[in-house]
């Protein structure tokens, strides 16, 4: 007896075909990955890529659970995240600057290499845990292609929310190894520090789009 599959599989194939569209669109998260890779190279990179994803993975159990649907419906708690979250990347975007124009490495928090890169997971982390649109997004569109008389909505959430994740592997990957590569020819040629002032203007510009984009 064959058991039939969780999800449908016209909407799953729909689904997959928007995330391979949503993933070539960029975002917030590819630019903070290329700021980071451009900061410290493709380690970094991959760090800050992981930490997107964990915060991502938080998301998705959120919005299966209906706890995003609780932040979505408070303006005041919605706001309040997108204020911290905002304020977080004009923090690590001013850090980066500061760094720049005395000649240290910014993102990165002194002291070792495997310290730098948990600071750029964490850092990944909390840009994408503390945008409440992440959660409003897969609150939004992930429903749009689960059937109820499949399986519980829930199952359906959580097969199909880390799919959006997983397809971008390839494409972060991409992103990364042209990023390090090109900032380890400007590493070379001492232009280190313009690196971290290019990444900082990166975090600047994501947190003043967060602010302005919050209605007034």
């Amino acid at each position: 007896m064959t058991l039939p599959m969780p999800v449908d599989p016209s909407l799953l194939s729909g689904y997959l075909l928007a995330c391979v569209v949503l993933v070539l669109t960029p975002g917030p998260d590819m630019a903070f990955v290329l700021g980071q890779t451009l900061s410290g190279g493709a380690r970094r990179g991959w760090a800050a890529t992981i930490g997107v994803f964990t915060g991502a993975s938080v998301h998705i159990l959120a919005a299966a659970a209906g706890v995003a649907a609780l932040v979505a419906a408070n303006p005041l708690l919605f706001t309040g995240l997108r204020i911290i979250g905002a304020l977080y990347l004009l923090y690590l975007g001013f850090h980066a600057i500061r760094a720049a124009l005395r000649g240290v490495g910014g993102l990165g928090e002194a002291g070792a290499p495997t310290t730098s890169l948990i600071a750029a997971w964490r850092q990944g982390f909390l840009t994408n845990l503390l945008n409440p649109k992440v959660g409003l997004f897969f609150l939004a569109f992930v429903p749009l292609f689960v059937d109820p008389t499949r399986s519980a909505p829930w199952v359906q959430m959580l097969i199909l929310g880390p799919l959006l994740p997983a397809i971008s592997i390839p494409f972060f990957a991409v992103l990364i190894a042209g990023a390090a590569r090109i900032a380890g020819r400007l590493r070379a040629s001492s232009a280190g520090r313009w690196l971290d002032g290019a990444a900082g203007t990166l975090f600047l510009g994501l947190g003043v789009r967060m602010l302005a984009g919050m209605p007034r």
